[in-house]
């Protein structure tokens, strides 16, 4: 039997558990790391090509994380010696007035971020692959791009074990025992002894901390790729990220042309699934309504050519958890990042860092404590049990 007491166990080695592993190995933890498939795998909510990263948002305190988001993503480009964040700049559309369009703008503001109120024209003058009318919101910010997402997580992964991590792959975790004397970690065929033990399981949290009854959702995600005929006109110093929030209260989002090719997809309103069983094959009913959206509104994409599906773990009020369990400070939770948690993970890293090796971090994540009043998107509360 495993008699070696780590340091830190990271369970899952997915966006947040990579990031996690590195910035405690940096630190000089002995760390860990037990993945219940291969690294890189497709089952959960981390892999493929690109993940939008922006500063705009419509809740003030994620703009101001996004500040030291970005710095934490240049310094493990520049560790590294990798291309991992690709500036495109963003059009964010919505019919006029609408409230997400304008309180995104407001967070900017307040952040000290620059943006503009473009008109159709001058949208057209810059980038002419989109069809708009003239009474329509657009939110131009310069420093909006993408990550590589799949290697964001292959470089976390490599660099903790650069520093003396322990990656296992294969290794599916069936129980955490936080009540024991050394919090133990039991897979199928071993136990394992952390001080302290960092749950990063994505889609499989709520399974695995069952007794927590946290309010996590997990629903299926759909993602279509487009392969224009001319392709330079989507490559990512031709054509930006890009959102639009319509007028029957969708959310949806493109990234230029980069590996797979131009990724477009609607935020969130997925099937609610079973983790385990979740239906792999995407929709030909979403794909139709991808394709009839692109047809209106950059038809030069032509139709989807591939889609994929991925995972959600979502919150009511789409906040994430980072937090303690309530009974057990030294097993620590990081969860719920409701589809749009990846540009965050080099800095969630550095924060379960701290307060996995000192208790506490300096950044405010007084938004997402577990114990927290939860809103659904109707404005109902929803108290965590």
């Amino acid at each position: 039997m495993n008699t070696h007491i780590y340091d830190v166990i990271v369970i899952g080695a997915g966006g947040m558990g990579s990031a996690t592993a590195y910035h405690l190995a940096k630190s000089g933890a002995n760390v860990l790391v037990l993945e219940q498939f291969q690294r890189g795998h497709t089952f959960g909510s981390s892999h493929g090509p690109t993940r939008i990263i922006r500063f705009f948002y419509d809740k003030a305190f994620y703009t101001e994380l996004m500040k030291t988001a970005y710095a934490e993503w240049r310094d493990l480009e520049s560790t590294s010696a990798k291309s991992l964040l690709f500036i495109t700049g963003s059009v964010c559309l919505g019919a006029s007035g609408n409230p997400y369009g304008r309180t995104a703008r407001q967070s900017l503001d307040a952040a000290g971020v620059e943006s503009e109120w473009w008109s159709a024209t001058e949208l057209a003058e810059r980038f002419p692959q989109f069809r708009v009318s003239n009474d329509m919101d657009i939110l131009y910010q310069k420093d909006t791009g993408f990550l590589y997402a799949s290697e964001c997580v292959a470089t976390h992964l490599q660099l903790a074990e650069q520093s003396g991590a322990t990656v296992r792959e294969d290794t599916p975790v069936t129980d955490i025992d936080w009540q024991a004397d050394v919090p133990t970690v039991r897979t199928e065929s071993d136990l394992f002894y952390g001080r302290k033990v960092v749950v990063t399981a994505g889609a499989w949290t709520g399974k695995l901390l069952a007794e927590l009854e946290l309010p996590l959702t997990v629903t299926k995600q759909q993602v279509c790729y487009y392969q224009p005929t001319d392709t330079n006109l989507f490559q990512p110093d031709q054509f930006p990220v890009f959102t639009e929030a319509t007028v029957d209260g969708e959310f949806l989002y493109g990234i230029p042309a980069f590996g797979a090719g131009v990724k477009m997809a609607r935020h969130g309103r997925g099937q609610i699934v079973s983790v385990d069983t979740c239906e792999r094959t995407p929709d030909a009913d979403y794909i139709a309504h991808i394709d009839a959206y692109i047809q209106e509104r950059i038809p030069e994409l032509g139709k989807t050519t591939h889609a994929e599906v991925c995972l959600y773990t979502e919150t009511p009020d789409e906040d994430f958890i980072i937090d303690t369990h309530p009974r057990c400070p030294e097993l620590l939770i990081a969860a719920g990042f409701s589809g749009h948690g990846f540009k965050f993970c080099a800095l969630i890293g550095r924060i379960m860092s701290e307060l996995t090796l000192n208790s506490k971090t300096d950044f405010d994540i007084h938004p997402f404590r577990i114990n927290r009043e939860h809103k659904t998107s109707s404005g109902i509360p929803r108290l965590q049990s």
